[in-house]
């Protein structure tokens, strides 16, 4: 007796001298890998189906390639004896008939992994019937999804459609997914979102689903799923979409939280008192190991393909102190990553029920956005963190390109208090600031662009997420120039963190420039105050913070004055860096005029005062008189930014993300698979 049969298909031992009993269904399996079993069974009707998907997909990897010749016809009429089962009217037999094609499907791609999409689909369903059974599969699964059957049918239905569209690494090369696009199911995913009972169950496996069927083949041939989403314009879709974006998001910084207070209680607590919080960075390493890349994929495809989700970011809702709230979460097993399991039911429904209470603070979507990009953006140094950063930036770069969602950004009649989470550092404490007054949105995207400038100047530095931060604040600038808004922002504290950021590429020229183009992120930094010095007047909320700005200039003129030199001496020699190295040193041509004006000026001032260490208030005095003789040239393009566009610059990194995110799905519908006697007890007491 074979191991498998070992360890799957015993029921018991009758006695130590007897041979072991097998299940039914299992001596059916083994006859299914004969050769004349199709021909004693294709007339005599339906199965009785019974399902062991362990002991089925391990005799599916068992046969070798003779074999799988011989019994092609045997698994092509049990697949399309499953797909007739699924219009049964006895549940039990629809649920086997669910799992046992799961089982196919896992088990055939398991054991043919080198080959072609079209010969696993022959080996399925006979390649010249695979468009009518896979025609039959997709509309019984459409009508159990937005029928009123058992809400576990549903679950299952998704779990079989996940396990579909993950069977293979990469999405785009599973070829019966041609199926899944001719007989589309998106009608049936949306219908779920709409409706807060079916979306509490399903909300987050639809999410999912339609975020990986969106990412199939989407460079090389129109994808039906891309269409239909960006023109979805119902309201209730569109916001139970968001919902459930919101939900799990919510769940992972409810688990971050949770975490977090265990790890600061107690002996751990005591001891990093003790050696002065040496221990606190590890610790938050072991927090914020793993996120969520599939909910974080839904949120990008809708943001950047429908115009009409924008508005969803902005719809208020009461907020949730995740600290007092009791919310159970869902069930998982110990293999399970943090946040990447979907939140409870309890969550979902409790938060979708509560009314709003004026005295009550109000969150929104992008609130809660903001709040899980500053947990998984403070560690970026594995790469599935650094890609979940990129990730949170990418989606941030699409919303401060959207006029509608600048609008509302910058809405003085939409002020919320927003938490950010903050990385832990010698020189503050760790913790939430609970002082934060309530500001426009804008604020916080501001803040967190600052905070990941300060915490990430490090020796694997992260220069494509840096010249993202910097794009994003620019394009929110121009934003504020084009409109004439004037932001009342801690604006010293951006200004302070780039010019940081400037002496870090100074300080580490060396070794950065063997990785990277230090001259363009350079560039992008000194542009930025180009905007604020050509155009600040139009935005800054005062004329003191005009003062300001060059106030900062002239304090910290050695770091503008260190890198002018830094780019002349590269641009003035051959190799690979003059260009850039050149469009930098004229970009400085202001910031070193205002330099070169002021610095006599408060030397004179100083000198006739016989003052030795002047004042802020002193020199910014010298500031304001001496604005006149000061001549500065008018600089072009500044308030023009390149639009984002995911092909063919990003194409890449989404590729290795749906890969990603599709080998997790894969892993947790294995590990989420309902329990059998579960599912026997409920659907034998309907049947």
């Amino acid at each position: 007796m074979s191991q498998v049969e070992k360890k799957v298909g015993l029921l018991r031992r009758s006695s130590s001298s007897k041979k072991p009993l097998k299940e039914k269904v299992v001596l059916m399996y083994d006859e299914i890998f004969y050769r004349y079993w199709y021909m004693n069974h294709a007339v005599n009707g339906p199965l009785p189906l019974q399902v062991n998907l362990e002991y089925l997909e391990s005799k599916l990897e068992s046969v070798d390639g003779e074999e799988v010749q011989r019994i092609q016809d045997n698994i092509n009429s049990l697949f399309h004896h499953c797909v007739q089962a699924l219009g049964e009217e006895h549940q039990i037999k629809v649920v086997n008939a669910l799992q046992t094609l799961c089982a196919l499907f896992r088990g055939v791609h398991q054991k043919n992994k080198s080959s072609s999409g079209f010969d696993i689909i022959n080996m399925l369903m006979g390649f010249d019937k695979a468009e009518l059974r896979m025609k039959d599969l997709m509309e019984s699964l459409d009508s159990l999804l937005c029928g009123d059957g058992s809400e576990s049918l549903k679950s299952l239905c998704l779990k079989l459609l996940l396990c579909l569209v993950t069977v293979t690494d990469n999405i785009s090369q599973n070829t019966i997914l041609e199926y899944v696009m001719i007989n589309s199911i998106f009608e049936a995913i949306l219908q779920i979102l709409s409706d807060v009972s079916s979306r509490g169950q399903h909300g987050y496996d639809a999410v999912v689903l339609l975020a990986l069927l969106v990412n199939y083949r989407k460079y090389e041939s129109v994808n039906p799923y891309i269409v239909k989403l960006s023109i979805v314009d119902d309201e209730p879709t569109l916001d139970g979409m968001g919902m459930v974006v919101h939900h799990a998001l919510t769940e992972y910084s409810r688990q971050y939280k949770a975490k977090e207070e265990e790890n600061q209680g107690g002996f751990f607590s005591t001891l990093t008192t003790m050696v002065g919080n040496m221990f606190i960075a590890d610790a938050d390493e072991k927090l914020s190991v793993q996120t969520n890349e599939a909910i974080l994929l839904a949120l990008y495809e809708a943001v950047h393909l429908n115009r009409n989700f924008i508005t969803v970011l902005a719809q208020s809702h009461p907020e949730i102190d995740m600290g007092v709230t009791s919310i159970s979460p869902s069930p998982t097993t110990p293999t399970t990553p943090l946040g990447t399991s979907p939140p409870s039911l309890d969550a979902m429904n409790n938060q979708e029920q509560l009314t709003l209470d004026p005295n009550l603070q109000t969150s929104n979507l992008l609130i809660t956005f903001l709040k899980y990009a500053s947990i998984v953006m403070q560690d970026t140094k594995e790469e599935h963190r650094l890609n979940s950063a990129r990730l949170c930036l990418i989606i941030l770069t699409c919303i401060a390109e959207d006029q509608y969602a600048d609008s509302f950004l910058h809405d003085d009649n939409m002020n919320f208090r927003v938490n950010l989470h903050k990385m832990p550092m010698r020189h503050r404490k760790k913790g939430v600031d609970k002082n934060i007054p309530c500001r426009p949105l804008v604020c916080a995207v501001l803040d967190l662009m600052v905070e990941f400038i300060v915490t990430h100047m490090m020796k694997e530095f992260p220069m494509d997420l840096y010249m993202r931060c910097v794009q994003i604040i620019h394009k929110l600038i121009c934003y504020q120039k084009k409109c004439r808004i004037r932001l009342h922002y801690t604006w010293r504290e951006l200004w302070s963190a780039l010019i940081n950021l400037l002496k870090f590429l100074l300080s580490n020229e060396t070794t950065l420039l063997a990785k990277h183009n230090i001259f363009h992120l350079a560039l992008l930094v000194v542009n930025l105050f180009n905007m604020f010095i050509t155009y600040g007047d139009t935005f800054l909320p005062t004329s003191n913070s005009y003062d300001e700005l060059y106030y900062e200039v002239v304090r910290m003129h050695q770091v503008f004055d260190n890198l002018y030199c830094m780019v002349l001496r590269v641009s003035t020699n051959t190799g690979q860096w003059k260009e850039p190295a050149s469009k930098v040193t004229h970009s400085l041509v202001n910031v070193r005029a205002i330099i070169n004006h002021f610095n006599p000026k408060i030397e004179s001032y100083a000198a006739v005062n016989h003052i030795s260490q002047l004042s802020e208030e002193q020199v910014l005095e010298v500031v304001r008189t001496n604005y006149d003789t000061l001549t500065l040239k008018l600089q072009d393009g500044l308030d023009q930014f390149e639009r984002y566009s995911e092909q063919p610059r990003e194409a890449a990194f989404f590729k290795e993300l749906v890969r990603s995110i599709s080998l997790n799905v894969r892993r947790n519908v294995s590990l989420s698979t309902m329990s059998q006697d579960l599912l026997l007890k409920e659907f034998s007491t309907i049947s």
